[in-house]
């Protein structure tokens, strides 16, 4: 993770708080000229709609949008037309025509502002104008439809206060909608037969891939939450001021707190998604809140799920933009070469076309709520919304709901994004890293899934075996060089407790028997389970065949390990040279040399530790052959009395020793230091 704020994209976008305020005007407005404040924000989305259509018909000419979005986007313009003729015929029967349509018009000048301002501002950077100029464009835009808006505002029955109050909310929602104007630029070039081909290669990295279908769910979530929030707070209008205070301050604080966490070593070193994922909770307990929740307008609980969707969207959409600038690395690793322009503005008409979707959504629920609460609830809209809310608050549930799926499939890790970082920083220098190479391209470009299963497994166990870790300062991790850390064995006691508490990256050693199904069943019931006989014998086995074994192998190559041939020379060698890339790659080593045979009983001491077998230290022998760097040894003793797990001080492999020298020093010294741990060392002299 970067260190510093991180430059933002296309995803900065999401915060587009102006046109929510122009949303609530609309709203607002309604609710002043017909008491009936949903049917101004229907038009007003409607007319949202109308304009996102218009503005992706550039991308679709130029091949930027997909066949499949090109087939939505036809099913949706349908949908669309639909919701158009309920609102524009069932409304002006109902109500006095002439004051359904002053609304429209006043909710089409809202509409039409932000797209000629936008092209203003647009024209006026292209020219090299300066920044007055520019904020001249926009008052002009504005006072373009002032004469319009006042003119239908005194033709109806208003009083002259509420009419000034009315252009009030107009201009303050046009500054607001505004304000940023480095939002409004876009790139007018045409897309050249290059661009067309890096965004098709980018359809083929599967990292960047998953990390598009996760902000787009978010996108449109966003857009489903943002309508439902400021829907609440319009029709709440006894708790307006508090509503958007609250709205406002969860904004801006969830921005800058969460801005300040991901700056913190501690968080970065996480998995990216770590806050991502506790946003969309918080999100999503927002969401049900509302559901479950909404009383009596200006309710704690209405407060409360204001705050928490706000807040929880808004932790979402920092992340996002935080992990966007690892994405550019994604993208860079994936096609070869840094992307260009055509990658921001293609990541813009899919954020475009799902904010389209959640607001076809936002539009389909605020029509239903129209059409089916227009007679019942004349004079109290408040109670409307609550009775109807699930047309808008389950779409957004599910939507969320996918969300938090997309973030638990999402493949890297905080040790991928640091390699990849590590790699793009080689090829810079002109260097060549293959096995890191190899192991990015796995995760990056391939398809691949992060094994959550594992890790709650791991979160279940670690209660079970609480242990205290000691020593942690001894271990100074070189970026440049990974570690071996060799830990005792204690029957199963230590490869478990290792697995849970090592506080470092590794890839650990197990023998190959528990990597495959079948060995696996066989050397457990030959194993464990050999005293079993008679009638339980058959049904254990089938057990064991069924379930024990595929979830044991499941497990090994969740942890990502690495099989040990003990008892076959050739793929032993294997073992070596898949032990070497992954150092290659980055990746530290956890491996557990005793040897259960020179013990008494021919079983793994439970105190103290067992002779070695002396193969591994070939690791550093064989690294340092093909890298030229050292290694380092870590001694690491797993104390189940104690229920602790010590660091002793690790040593290095020193290539001037002659190699069957520096074996038997190797085993010599980590043995020593730990059994020194144990408390045992004594007893072996």
């Amino acid at each position: 993770m970067p260190q510093n704020q991180p430059s933002s994209h296309a995803v900065r976008g999401f915060l587009t708080i102006g046109t929510l305020y122009s949303y609530l005007y609309c709203m607002l407005a309604s609710n002043v000229m017909l008491s009936m404040p949903i049917l101004g924000g229907a038009l007003y989305l409607a007319g949202q709609t109308i304009i996102l259509i218009f503005s992706l018909r550039r991308p679709v000419q130029e091949g930027i949008v997909s066949k499949l979005m090109q087939r939505m986007g036809t099913v949706l313009l349908l949908i669309l037309f639909v919701l158009l003729l309920l609102l524009m015929t069932v409304y002006p029967i109902r109500l006095d025509s002439a004051d359904f349509w002053r609304l429209a018009g006043i909710v089409l000048c809202i509409v039409l502002r932000p797209g000629i301002t936008r092209y203003a501002v647009e024209r006026a950077v292209l020219a090299r104008k300066k920044t007055m100029q520019i904020l001249l464009r926009i008052a002009g835009v504005q006072l373009l439809f002032l004469p319009l808006l006042l003119m239908m505002l005194l033709l109806s029955p208003l009083d002259r206060l509420t009419v000034w109050a009315l252009l009030g909310g107009y201009l303050l929602s046009g500054i607001l909608e505004s304000f940023p104007l480095e939002r409004m630029q876009e790139h007018l070039r045409p897309y050249t037969e290059e661009d067309k081909q890096e965004i098709q290669a980018l359809r083929g990295v599967h990292a960047y891939r998953m990390f598009q279908n996760m902000m787009l769910v978010v996108a449109a979530a966003l857009q489903i939450t943002q309508v439902m929030s400021y829907t609440y707070i319009a029709v709440t209008a006894d708790a307006l001021i508090v509503c958007m205070t609250i709205a406002l301050l969860c904004t801006y604080a969830a921005s800058l707190l969460t801005d300040a966490l991901m700056r913190r070593r501690r968080i970065r070193e996480q998995d990216p998604n770590f806050l991502l994922m506790a946003g969309l909770a918080i999100w999503l307990y927002g969401i049900v809140l509302f559901t479950r929740s909404l009383d009596l307008p200006g309710s704690v609980n209405g407060y409360l799920a204001l705050a928490l969707c706000t807040g929880g969207a808004t932790v979402c959409v920092r992340i996002l933009v935080w992990l966007e600038e690892d994405m550019r690395r994604v993208a860079a690793f994936g096609i070869g070469h840094a992307p260009g322009g055509a990658m921001d503005m293609a990541q813009q008409v899919r954020i475009s076309f799902s904010s389209l979707l959640g607001q076809m959504v936002a539009l389909a629920g605020l029509t239903l709520i129209n059409i089916f609460t227009a007679t019942d609830f004349p004079n109290d809209w408040d109670v409307a919304f609550r009775s109807f809310s699930p047309l808008l608050t389950l779409p957004a549930l599910i939507l969320v709901g996918v969300a938090i799926l997309f973030a638990l499939r999402f493949p890297l890790t905080r040790q991928h994004l640091e390699k990849l970082h590590k790699y793009m920083d080689l090829q810079q220098e002109g260097q060549e890293n293959v096995p890191l190479h190899d192991q990015l391209e796995a995760v990056v470009v391939k398809k691949s899934l992060k094994r959550y299963g594992i890790k709650a497994i791991l979160f279940i166990l670690r209660p079970l075996y609480r242990h205290k870790i000691i020593g942690k300062e001894n271990v100074q991790l070189d970026p440049d060089t990974p570690c071996v850390f060799v830990c005792n064995h204690g029957e199963i006691y230590g490869p478990v407790v290792a697995t849970l508490y090592v506080p470092f990256s590794f890839r650990p050693w197990v023998a190959y028997e528990i990597t495959d199904v079948n060995a696996i069943a066989e050397r457990t019931m030959n194993g464990t389970f050999q005293n079993v006989k008679g009638f339980w014998r058959r049904p254990l086995n089938w057990i064991m065949i069924k379930i024990g074994a595929p979830f044991l192998a499941w497990v090994m190559k969740s942890v990502d390990c690495i099989p040990v041939y003990h008892d076959n020379p050739r793929k032993l060698m294997q073992t070596f040279r898949d032990t070497v890339s992954a150092m290659q790659a980055g990746d530290n080593i956890l491996l557990f040399p005793e040897n259960a045979d020179t013990s008494v009983d021919h079983r793994y001491v439970r105190e103290g530790v067992s002779e070695f077998f002396t193969g591994f230290t070939m690791i550093g022998q064989l690294y340092n052959n093909k890298t030229g760097k050292c290694p380092l040894f870590v001694p690491v003793y797993a104390n189940k009395r104690k229920r602790t797990i010590t660091f002793g001080a690790p040593t290095r492999y020193n290539p001037d020793i002659p190699a069957n020298e520096e074996k038997e020093r190797l085993c010599d010294y980590l043995r020593g230091e730990m059994l020194k741990i144990a408390g045992t060392e004594q007893q072996e002299k």
